[in-house]
């Protein structure tokens, strides 16, 4: 074989070698500012609404670059929702952790509350506000998205309180006959009623009435689960 045929294989190794490697500064800068861009104008404009052609010019790239890093609007759209999904998955993570029982033991009512406080910010934050009627706006264009972000994001987090309060409920911590009611009835009573008038009428209230509206909502769900009910002598069977 002559030297001459191998020049198509060099040629295409210098090629490879001068391509970035995704872990490259003005990669991550690239697409950082890529996603920053992308998210802000499909929350606003939605998906249709939004062109590849603004996300390159928000993000101050030509859109040559955008392309080179994203094959098209439908790709980095569903990037974007996977980048929110993995967010929220840590956060329930997170709730496992902070509604263990050793965690939980020295104050249930004290965690109980900060728990369901930062459950109600994290709820109702504009953004998450906006992404959730984004896609039901895009629930033809995206069919199974929707689905997928409601098991990975409110599901998981409601299957985490769950299995907390069961396992809370068989230390004695807690009195919870169904955990799956009881976590449904624990999120809606700290943020239902503000996350439904936003979705349907885009009115966020503010830090104070979110924060607000989970301790109430903790106090009622304390009244309904709490161990020992206030004036009550505990029952001699669960003793």
């Amino acid at each position: 074989m002559s030297a001459t045929d191998n020049r198509p294989t060099r040629r295409r190794n210098r090629l490879r070698a001068a391509e970035p490697r995704a872990d490259d500064p003005r990669v991550v800068r690239t697409r950082a500012a890529v996603f920053e861009a992308a998210r802000k104008l499909f929350l606003e404009q939605g998906y249709s609404g939004t062109t590849m052609e603004q996300i390159a010019a928000a993000a101050g790239l030509t859109k040559r670059t955008l392309y080179n890093n994203y094959g098209d609007k439908h790709a980095l759209f569903t990037q974007i929702i996977a980048d929110v999904l993995a967010y929220v998955e840590r956060f329930a993570c997170g709730l496992d952790a902070e509604l263990s029982v050793e965690t939980v033991a020295p104050n249930v009512r004290k965690t109980l509350e900060a728990v369901g406080e930062r459950l109600a910010l994290a709820i109702l934050r504009p953004e998450v506000i906006a992404l959730r009627r984004l896609l039901i706006g895009e629930s033809r264009t995206f069919p199974g998205l929707a689905a997928e972000y409601f098991d990975r994001a409110p599901g998981q987090v409601l299957r985490s309180l769950a299995l907390a309060f069961a396992n809370l409920s068989r230390q004695g911590l807690l009195r919870v006959g169904d955990p799956t009611r009881a976590a449904a009835q624990f999120a809606y009573l700290i943020a239902g009623e503000f996350l439904d008038r936003a979705m349907v009428v885009e009115v966020i209230p503010s830090q104070e009435q979110v924060l607000a509206c989970a301790r109430e909502g903790v106090q009622t769900f304390w009244s309904r689960y709490a161990r020992t009910r206030p004036g009550r002598r505990p029952s001699s069977s669960l003793a």
